[in-house]
């Protein structure tokens, strides 16, 4: 999924953002590779830089007590984001940070997915599900939660990492986290050899 890349499909206006984030990943090129190089030891790869479009949720969360109709404190804030292709979303332990980034940078990678995408209703639906289930387990029964959306939801284009190798055996492709490192596999095959 690069920018580079699109198949022209228009983008609806609900899916569109004015002013998407483009974070830099943390995660090295060679960093990718050793990830990809400990699950297929021995193996040539390559690694390519990509960015996925996710809608960003800042969130106030605060509780109130029994007796009180008010929100007491400053409550807290959590950074949700959601995936605009599979509407998956996570809570992030850190608030984007980037370069502004070109709409038309955003618009090409929706524009290359397939099938129907997450609305903005549905993100901010996740996002707020999301910050609700952390918070029910940290307060008492009967305690109310307001959660409001601090802004509206932004787009934030996350880095990651395409690695894609072989060694004797086996080739494969894995998705590596350009923040943390984590990995996804994408493809195993076995090669060709009897």
């Amino acid at each position: 999924m690069s920018a580079e890349i699109g198949t022209g499909r228009s983008v609806a206006p609900d899916l569109q953002v004015e002013d998407p984030v483009r974070m830099e990943p943390l995660v090295t090129a060679a960093e990718a590779l050793a990830v990809f190089q400990r699950k297929l030891p021995d193996s040539v790869a390559e690694a390519r830089a990509v960015h996925h479009p996710f809608w960003w949720a800042a969130l106030d969360v605060r509780t109130r007590g029994l007796f009180r109709r008010s929100s007491a404190g400053a409550g807290q804030r959590m950074d949700v984001l959601v995936n605009a292709v599979s509407g998956r979303g996570m809570i992030a332990d850190f608030t984007p940070r980037g370069a502004s980034a070109e709409p038309e940078e955003w618009s090409s990678l929706i524009g290359e997915q397939a099938g129907p995408l997450p609305s903005r209703g549905e993100a901010e639906r996740t996002a707020r599900s999301l910050a609700r289930a952390k918070v029910v387990k940290t307060v008492k029964l009967g305690m109310g939660i307001e959660i409001t959306l601090a802004a509206g939801l932004r787009g934030v284009l996350k880095p990651n990492w395409i690695v894609t190798g072989w060694n004797a055996k086996h080739s494969a492709t894995i998705l590596v986290d350009g923040l943390d490192g984590s990995h996804y596999i994408v493809r195993v095959d076995k090669t060709g050899q009897s």
